[in-house]
């Protein structure tokens, strides 16, 4: 589970801004240099603590805690403080299902439907396109990711599986066809658990302990908020540094609610440098480990080597070399866990506090120490591209595979890049504000420039549709005019319902005074007025508490705010209408009227887009 990560990243949390630190502080040879820079980073974000692990195929190098694990009592973190992992506990799912496939009691391709008919969803491809267990793997079900009443669910019993996904089945509806985009999804896990218990006949975390965290001498690594734990586990921390969070029960366990250290992370990427056997102890065979570090169910994939999401285990180019492993994050706490397969090195990063940057910052100084003495890979050459690839391929582009169903009202917007092709290659420009470069592996696949995999593909028609398909994404060709009237469209509405209440400053004060001449209705001023600033309550209250999911999830002074500023801003827009089209004769200041019209105008067309995105009326409770 990322931070609430529920809100768009690319709208609200800058989640991987990746700073190029390293290099300009010239590199790091050592571990105590690498140390104190990760101990600035802490200091600078305001981070009480961080652990590490840097390994090598054969040994822990480097294991320590770094600051405090609590800010009150004064206590240091160490190697055995225990962090939330969050999402990094996905992995340990697919483990579980690529050890039950090499048993032969399981495929990758089975269905959903044929080990568990009693958990919920909703497929229209079913009979033709059924859900299966690597769409749950690779998030490429199609599935909405988990509401927010499923995130603030934190029940300390705690919820069984079953309970939890039965509270939750509203979210997994297949928005598109199983397998053909990927969106991250925090019940896919959950679902993969469910399909392993009915397997092995035995409850999720229990095989986990059995079959992967006693045998990589995990010790201390828990799914539960045991009183071992709670005496190890770190706090975790609000951005101030100081304010402390609860801890947070997670329903879907599978999905991110490990508890472990750094000494326990250490063996686990070792497990992996080792292929799946830690000191001569195979767990599953390394074909297995292989395939989690592998794209396959992805039209992408068809084309070609792509590098992307895996089983619960996604690459990271640095450059040339590619890390592979998996991030996560609860309120509070963020946690990185990659490593090179091919080098036999690797590292996990665990911080106790909510901020990105400490961690892309602390994540980029380990990596590039990491690669510091090595040769990088070569870069594979650069082919030729037909024009008519190139003709047919270049334009505007819009994302069409959002992780939030409700928030793509507004990432449809600004999800937006043109693709333009070059003599070598092909560049995506987002708003002529961010540039990338890509260079062909082959006709369709694609590469950064400065990286040895492909990581965006031009995908073959699809139902008269123009896509490109990238790591994390998939888009569709748009028009320019389309495009161009989505940015004229937003900027003038965004001046029109800006300028409401900074004239109203003028108006209100003048009518204060008795000044107001040909002042007319005041209901004409007043409504679109009224319209704008339950707007902006209505965002404000999202904005304000994007990292509390127990406060967006459930029935609160917070969430009922959003439902009436909702209803209100869509009242307000209607009665403006109607005050704006009565008030025509009146008497009033011509430039005062026409700019009650045009505010109202933006305002309606507004109310009229929320409503059929279905953000009138939000009861995000329900």
């Amino acid at each position: 589970m990322k931070k609430l990560l529920y809100l768009p990243v690319s709208l609200l949390i800058l989640f991987r801004s990746w700073p190029a630190m390293a290099e300009s502080q010239g590199g790091l040879k050592s571990i105590p240099e690498l140390q104190t820079a990760i101990e600035t980073i802490l200091k600078e974000t305001r981070t009480p603590g961080a652990a590490i692990a840097i390994v090598s195929r054969d040994k822990a190098v480097w294991v320590a805690g770094l600051g405090k694990a609590d800010v009150a009592a004064n206590k240091l973190v160490n190697a055995d403080t225990l962090f939330r992992i969050g999402s990094t506990s996905k992995g340990f799912a697919a483990l579980a299902a690529l050890q039950l496939q090499e048993e032969g009691k399981l495929k990758l391709t089975d269905t959903v439907r044929q080990w568990v008919p009693d958990v919920a969803f909703v497929n229209p491809w079913e009979t033709t396109d059924p859900v299966r267990l690597v769409h749950l793997m690779e998030h490429t079900s199609g599935f909405d990711d988990i509401h927010l009443r499923e995130y603030a669910l934190n029940d300390p019993a705690p919820i069984t599986l079953k309970d939890a996904l039965a509270y939750g089945a509203s979210s997994r509806i297949c928005r598109w066809l199983p397998g053909s985009r990927m969106a991250y999804c925090n019940s896919g896990p959950a679902v993969l658990a469910a399909v392993i218990e009915k397997v092995s006949a035995e409850r999720f975390e229990d095989y986990v302990q059995e079959h992967f965290f006693n045998p990589l001498h995990m010790d201390s690594a828990s799914y539960y908020y045991t009183p071992a734990v709670q005496q190890r586990l770190t706090k975790l921390y609000h951005s101030d540094g100081v304010t402390p969070y609860p801890y947070w029960h997670i329903s879907y366990r599978p999905a991110g609610s490990i508890n472990a250290s750094a000494r326990d992370m250490a063996n686990y990427v070792r497990f992996y440098l080792q292929r799946g056997s830690l000191d001569g102890t195979q767990l599953v065979q390394a074909a297995s480990i292989e395939r989690m570090e592998s794209t396959e169910s992805l039209p992408a994939a068809a084309l070609g080597r792509f590098t992307g999401y895996g089983l619960y285990n996604y690459a990271t180019p640095e450059g040339a070399f590619v890390f592979h492993g998996h991030n996560g994050g609860v309120m509070g706490g963020l946690t990185e866990m990659a490593y090179l397969p091919d080098y036999g090195r690797g590292y996990v990063v665990m911080i106790n506090s909510g901020s990105g940057q400490a961690l892309n910052k602390i994540g980029k100084l380990v990596r590039q120490y990491l690669i510091r003495d090595l040769t990088p890979p070569p870069l594979p050459p650069v082919v030729p591209v037909p024009a008519g690839i190139q003709q047919h391929y270049a334009g505007y582009y819009q994302g069409i595979s959002p992780r939030v169903q409700m928030f793509y009202a507004l990432e449809r917007l600004i999800n937006i890049g043109q693709l333009v092709f070059t003599t070598n290659g092909l560049t995506i420009t987002t708003y002529n504000l961010h540039h990338d470069q890509w260079l062909p592996v082959t006709e369709r696949l694609f590469r950064r420039e400065n990286q040895s995999v492909a990581t965006l593909a031009l995908l073959p028609d699809a139902d008269g549709q123009i896509l490109i398909q990238t790591s994390r994404g998939t888009y569709k060709q748009v028009s320019e005019l389309r495009v161009w009237g989505q940015r004229f469209g937003f900027g003038v509405i965004s001046l029109l319902m800006l300028s409401s209440p900074l004239y109203a400053l003028v108006w209100g004060a003048r009518k204060l005074l008795g000044k107001l001449r040909n002042g007319g209705p005041m209901s004409v001023r007043v409504m679109p007025l009224l319209s704008t600033l339950s707007l902006v309550v209505f965002l404000g209250l999202f904005f304000v508490n994007r990292d509390d999911a127990w406060t967006l999830g459930v029935c609160s002074w917070v969430t009922v705010g959003i439902m009436f500023s909702s209803i209100i801003f869509a009242l307000a827009a209607a009665g403006s209408l109607y005050f704006v089209y009565r008030g025509r004769p009146a008497a009033m200041n011509l430039l005062a009227y026409w700019h009650s019209v045009l505010v109202t105008t933006a305002v309606a067309v507004v109310a009229i887009y929320m409503g059929y995105w279905g953000l009138i009326g939000l009861r995000l409770w329900v």
